[in-house]
């Protein structure tokens, strides 16, 4: 009877059955795995035991946890933060060395980082674990990045494999980025920190056609996809035709345009930008994108501030569809280059040894930013390990020294008019900022030397020098 028992224990066990869990634990059992899922929500069961499945459901944490093969493997797929806690120490009891705990929410790293210190003491294995894809991409297919140990992720790699998204060429979207627990979460930060920027950067784009052009919703959406035949081809372009052509069911018209133009978000940017920040690294494409949802969640100061201050009547010459296509590439190139900096200052701080040509591979499909320019962002990493900066590499630099006077005149135009362009202009801005011979940070640094006496750097002979800036 006990043998009986032993073949039909779970592969892997799921904490969480909301619509991530539930969609991932049904693309792993689809691959042949056995799984169980744990639930304590009524409603969230019961949507479970509605669908066709194979899921070995639950509501009670013991049997869950004893239908679970050694070592156990148990996914959390819960909402980050203290209830990730709490599951953890909860499991602990239950758990013994060599078992597996593997989070695939959207913790902080930093929060990774501890809680695989604190496994440890138990012999508890630790794997942070990145998923990238949305609903959909959870079941058929996310990008998927891992930290932890490498021993420890081979034994979970035969489940990952499986059910990571592949490429049009069959290679797996699956990755070990890292000994370190924290790797997996920090590069989905990122990820997401990017994906604030690519949709801000298409979404003012979808502005200025309307602004610029006179270009209806439909007539947007005939635009771009255009473009996604082109090096812009990407899935955040494809679903923003998809966006623009939907008809409203009830009104006949496009119903992207009675979508009120208040911009939600989960806080993942805002922690890609804080990490940037605390890493001494320039991203004002991601930072900017964070801050263009905050100004369009104050809905009704904007009617009021709008009454009180008129855009200018500024009479410029429409946009050109061209330099809109290019400035668009130039801003996305941009924001790109920005997000793979923070990774790499991350690699140099926490001496993590991280391959970015790995990251831009493994984002190719499944998650949310995947594009086919990534298999450029790949090749320039793989080619030049050292690279100091994307904008840097002779492709992309080929193509920035193409498309950035583009990029001026469409931000000269949105400037003129008043209409914002917080992210075009940020990505504008970094790339002359970091492309500039001399900038007035010497002035800044007389300043603080006046003041603070911080001292500062000759150009003309070394040392550092203070200044009694009074006599």
């Amino acid at each position: 009877m006990e043998q009986i028992m032993e073949t039909k224990q779970n592969h892997i066990g799921i904490i969480g059955l909301g619509v991530m869990g539930l969609n991932l634990a049904q693309n792993i059992s689809n691959q042949g795995f056995r799984v169980a899922g744990f639930e304590k929500d009524p409603a969230l069961i019961e949507a479970a035991r509605s669908i066709e499945t194979n899921i070995n459901i639950f509501d009670d944490i013991i049997p869950f946890i004893a239908g679970i093969e050694k070592p156990k493997k148990i996914l959390l797929m819960i909402t980050a933060g203290e209830p990730v806690d709490e599951v953890i120490n909860y499991l602990q009891e239950y758990l013994s060395s060599g078992d597996i705990i593997i989070d695939g929410g959207n913790s902080h790293y930093k929060d990774s980082l501890t809680r695989q210190h604190l496994l440890q003491r138990f012999g508890i294995n630790y794997i942070g674990l990145g998923i990238s894809g949305g609903a959909d991409g959870a079941r058929f297919g996310p990008a998927i990045m891992a930290g932890g140990s490498i021993n420890c992720y081979r034994t979970i790699e035969p489940i990952l494999t499986k059910v990571a998204a592949r490429t049009d060429n069959k290679e797996i979207c699956a990755s070990h980025l890292g000994e370190s627990a924290a790797v997996g979460h920090f590069v989905k930060m990122i990820h997401n920190g990017i994906e604030y920027a690519d949709m801000q950067i298409i979404s003012e784009t979808y502005d200025f056609l309307s602004k610029g052009m006179g270009y209806s919703e439909l007539e947007s959406a005939k635009v771009f996809k255009e473009w996604s035949s082109s090096e812009l081809s990407s899935f955040l372009i494809d679903i923003s035709v998809s966006v623009l052509e939907y008809l409203d069911k009830d009104t006949k018209q496009p119903l992207v345009s009675l979508i009120l133009d208040r911009a939600e978000q989960k806080g993942t940017g805002r922690l890609a930008a804080i990490a940037a920040l605390e890493l001494g690294v320039a991203a004002p494409s991601i930072s900017e994108s964070v801050s263009a949802r905050i100004l369009s969640s104050k809905k009704q100061e904007r009617v009021s501030s709008s009454k009180i201050y008129k855009k200018p009547e500024a009479k410029h010459p429409y946009l050109d569809i061209v330099d809109m296509k290019k400035a668009l590439l130039a801003a996305k190139i941009s924001s790109y280059a920005q997000g793979f900096d923070v990774l790499s200052a991350a690699n140099k701080e926490f001496d993590w040894d991280m391959s970015l040509a790995d990251i831009a591979k493994n984002w190719r499909a499944g998650c949310i930013i995947r594009a086919d320019f990534l298999d450029e962002v790949a090749e320039a990493f793989r080619t030049e390990t050292k690279l100091a900066n994307l904008i840097m590499a002779p492709h992309f630099s080929s193509i920035l020294k193409d498309s950035i006077p583009s990029l001026r005149r469409v931000v000269k135009w949105a400037i003129t008019r008043g209409i914002p362009s917080p992210v075009l202009s940020a990505s504008l801005s970094y790339f002359d900022t970091y492309t500039s011979l001399n900038l007035p940070a010497n002035l800044i640094q007389g300043q603080r030397d006046y003041f603070g006496s911080h001292g500062f750097e000759r150009v003309d002979k070394a040392g550092y020098y203070t200044n009694d800036w009074n006599q």
